[in-house]
């Protein structure tokens, strides 16, 4: 019986492998030509990488797929190929290593989301439920989303595959000096959020060398232990007679192993500029670590907004929005979502720690896409939902970890799916919480 990530990770912490892009260009990508399209027209040199990486000691190899979302390859006029460009890449990787060792890589599309931009969470959904299911149509288990500046659009990725596969799924951001996303995601937000909806592993990539990780991966780790995956780069990317190379050396990036370990992760390896001698040298490091114990435990009560968390204890306190007012009714059926804002603000502001939103009986033409993407970028206090469907629709969309009044353990477990924290009447964790 082929055992699930979850399984596999508890046992031993897995070696992931490294970079693809930077491994072809040393074969010859050039920088204006798409590394996914290589999957069709250098199948020989893509398979090849994927063997390089087996034979370094990987545990686990991801594919040559991290721009094949449909959005994603039209910049090269490829979206027409996007069937066959994942399918190979996954197949390829699948008859080197074994369907149990391939993880799909699937990045960002690289658009913003509403209503900074024209992005709408069911679009991207569809965009990466789509790269899923193609994949595990190929032949894939696991699906890593990864290099994600904005919390929103992974959430909106992993929810995707979720609906619409059976795909173990590990989902990594990347973070600036400042340990947040592109977005202003905290580490501990994203690793919380995304670990609730029910992903296998969370985690941090790419950004710069092993040492920009270590904060990040510690914070997650402060608040839900993990398990959590880590690629670094192999430092900073730079310019040496017209070629872009990577300084860090194997050696160092090893280095950093123990440290991580210590912090929770499971699953760790290499992303830009990172070869297999990188992967070989990690692996020398880790078999020498010995066996890592691993015990999982409970995610904690408690809830995020896209911008920070609140552990729900005695003594919270809580402004109140009722759709059940006949102004904010109207104001949410005619998209007068600044008069909402106004409203959320002004009862935040008499010291609220979070917003107890009772959704009523909105009928089903109400836009709470856009009640969520326009409130969270108005008040940054997290969100308590009460209410039947149209609670459940805004938990789909909100960007973070909601908590929610379950009136009946059917709905209780709907919310269950996407995330939410399932509370009693009186807004207090329910323990154990209901099952998905």
């Amino acid at each position: 019986m082929r055992k699930c990530l979850n399984e596999r990770i508890l046992e031993r912490v897995l070696l992931y492998d490294g970079s693809k892009g930077v491994m072809l260009q040393k074969q010859g990508l050039k920088g204006s030509e798409s590394a996914e399209g290589y999957n069709l027209s250098h199948p020989d040199l893509v398979s090849g990488i994927y063997e390089s990486y087996i034979e370094a000691g990987s545990d686990l190899i991801q594919t040559n797929t991290f721009q094949a979302n449909r959005i994603s390859l039209e910049k090269h006029g490829l979206s027409d190929r996007f069937a066959e460009i994942n399918k190979s890449g996954v197949q390829s990787a699948v008859k080197a290593a074994g369907r149990d060792r391939v993880a799909v890589s699937a990045g960002p599309t690289s658009l913003f989301f509403e209503p900074l931009g024209e992005m709408s969470f069911e679009d991207a959904a569809a965009v990466f439920a789509e790269q899923a299911r193609v994949s595990e149509q190929a032949g894939a288990k696991i699906i890593n989303f990864e290099t994600f500046t904005d919390l929103a659009e992974l959430r909106a990725a992993v929810i995707g595959a979720k609906e619409n596969t059976e795909l173990d799924i590990i989902a990594n951001a990347t973070f600036d000096e400042t340990g947040r996303t592109l977005m202003g995601n905290p580490a501990d937000v994203c690793a919380l959020t995304l670990m609730a909806l029910g992903a296998s592993i969370v985690g941090a990539n790419c950004s710069g060398g092993p040492e920009s990780l270590l904060d990040p991966i510690r914070k997650m780790h402060e608040l839900i232990g993990g398990p959590l995956c880590v690629k670094p780069n192999a430092g900073m990317p730079e310019i040496s007679g017209g070629e872009t190379v990577f300084s860090e050396t194997p050696e160092h990036f090893a280095s950093f192993l123990p440290e991580y370990i210590k912090y929770g992760v499971r699953l760790i390896g290499g992303c830009c500029g990172t070869t297999p001698e990188h992967i070989a040298k990690m692996r020398e490091t880790l078999d020498g670590l010995g066996a890592a114990p691993w015990h999982e435990r409970e995610l904690p009560p408690v809830i995020a907004s896209p911008y920070g968390t609140l552990s729900l204890s005695e003594g919270v306190k809580h402004a109140v929005l009722s759709f059940g007012e006949q102004a904010l009714r109207e104001a949410l059926l005619g998209g007068d979502f600044d008069e909402i804002n106004d409203c959320a603000l002004g009862r935040a502001a008499e010291g609220a720690d979070c917003i107890v939103i009772d959704f009523s009986d909105l009928p089903d033409e109400s836009d709470l896409w856009g009640l969520a993407s326009n409130l969270v970028m108005a008040v940054r206090l997290p969100v308590i939902a009460k209410g039947a469907d149209a609670a459940i629709r805004f938990l789909r969309y909100y960007p973070g970890r909601c908590g929610y009044a379950a009136p009946n353990e059917a709905l209780g477990k709907k919310a269950a799916f996407y995330g939410a924290l399932i509370l009693d009447e009186r807004l207090r964790p329910v323990s154990p919480p209901y099952p998905e």
